[in-house]
């Protein structure tokens, strides 16, 4: 196997681009929006950064070197959280990160462009090991959110998420950074259409269009102006649709599920996560559990006195000990469930496959009994009407169909003349 001896390891992790100290600035900074999930949820590159960093650079090279390594990845590397390249929609290779284990039979595994902040299913013919030389670069998707604006609801409208992907997206815009989140990475922004002064931001656009509320009319607001009682809107969060917890193609189903567990009272008021036996769902469930940890602590922080802090902090340690306690006994007793099933299905496939071959052989029986019959039907209409017979053969079998037939005929006869002859001698004798 053409395997690169410098191939980035599955530890390896691929270094964010460094958070410049740009908020506040009255600059507008040039960027490209390079994937829309909804306004608290993008993915966009710093045009200087780019130059900076000399991005076309990289993957020219790239694309010089997998000319020469045309050597398919090793199956059994595809697992979650790998670096490597992939030849991509928009021609070239580019650096995703794995974001799934692909079944052995599988032909496709879903990545994460770590350039671009997209996902994509792609063939596994597709995929190559990255060497170390292409990690030099950081990953340029950088976080990003509007300001100032909020869901008129609970959630992002799917409309309001169109029209900021379509007023945004295959373009140049501008940004103005009023707010760095350091701790998730994230920039929260005025973006612009145009530098000329005067304009008007998008984030008015969606205000004034009635897609958004402005934050600015909100009582309750916190942390780089996120509404402290609409904790749904920090959801799904950055790191969920990165790691794939949460597709970023999500289907209905799937997002009314998400919508249930993140809209009960229990999540928003008590931090409880619902548990799941669907092992459909347990990554979602786990990665929920996971968020947790981290936003109660940050809640407690703003809400509460400083001198109670250090026991909250004790008692949220112990009811996130027992949350996870309570998760690993739901993925056991599934588990246990699961390896109880698996003789009764077994028994239950064998029954249903002897039902099934009962069932096939009395068809057969059906159909060969009627192909008897219409053949019976036949030939005795051929034999009353033997000018209906349009080929020598069918007379023949007429033919053969009748000797059988006469021949009993034959010997009913032979046995009724020797029982008549029998009878007679013996009437004989008795007289």
């Amino acid at each position: 196997m053409d395997e690169p001896k410098n191939e980035v390891m599955l530890d390896q992790k691929l270094r964010r681009l460094p958070m410049g100290n740009v908020a506040g600035r009255e600059e507008k900074l040039k960027i490209l929006i390079t994937n829309v999930f909804s306004p608290l949820q993008f993915w966009f590159q710093f045009v200087e950064s780019n130059n900076k960093y000399n991005l076309e650079g990289l993957h020219s090279k790239m694309s010089e070197f997998y000319a020469w390594h045309q050597a398919p990845i090793i199956r059994g590397t595809l697992l979650p959280g790998s670096i490597c390249a992939a030849a991509s929609k928009w021609v070239g290779w580019r650096r995703v990160r794995i974001l799934s284990e692909s079944p052995d039979n599988a032909t496709h595994v879903s990545v994460f462009y770590l350039d671009y902040g997209c996902e994509e299913n792609i063939a596994c013919k597709d995929l190559r090991f990255l060497p170390k030389m292409f990690t030099d670069v950081p990953a340029m998707a950088v976080r990003g959110a509007l300001s100032r604006v909020h869901p008129l609801e609970y959630m992002w409208p799917g409309e309001a998420s169109m029209m900021f992907r379509q007023k945004v997206m295959f373009g140049v815009a501008y940004a103005q950074v009023i707010e760095e989140d350091l701790q998730e990475a994230i920039y929260y922004m005025e973006v612009y259409r145009t530098k000329k002064p005067g304009a008007l931001s998008v984030n008015s656009l969606m205000i004034q269009n009635k897609l958004a509320v402005n934050g600015a009319e909100l009582q309750f607001s916190n942390h780089c102006e996120r509404r402290l009682c609409y904790v749904q809107e920090r959801l799904p969060s950055f790191e969920m649709l990165e790691t794939g917890a949460f597709p970023m193609d999500a289907d209905r189903e799937f997002q009314k599920h998400f919508r249930g567990i993140v809209c009960t009272a229990s999540f928003v008021m008590e931090f409880k996560v619902p548990h799941t036996t669907n092992p459909f769902l347990q990554d979602l469930t786990q990665a929920l559990l996971d968020w947790m940890i981290g936003f109660k602590k940050k809640q407690i922080e703003q809400i509460t006195p400083q001198w109670g802090v250090m026991e909250l902090e004790y008692e949220l340690e112990n009811e996130l000990e027992r949350d996870l306690i309570e998760w690993d006994n739901d993925q056991e007793e599934v588990q246990t469930v699961k390896k109880n099933e698996e003789p009764e299905q077994a028994n239950d496939q064998e029954a249903l496959q002897k039902e099934l071959q009962e069932l096939k052989e009395l068809m057969e029986l059906h159909k060969f009994t009627e192909q008897e019959e219409l053949q019976e039907k036949y030939l005795q209409d051929i034999k009353e009407n033997p000018e209906q017979a349009n080929d020598q053969e069918t007379l023949q079998m007429v033919k053969k169909k009748e000797e059988p037939e006469q021949q009993a005929k034959e010997y009913g006869k032979m046995f009724e003349d020797m029982y008549k002859e029998m009878y007679n001698e013996f009437s004989k004798v008795h007289k």
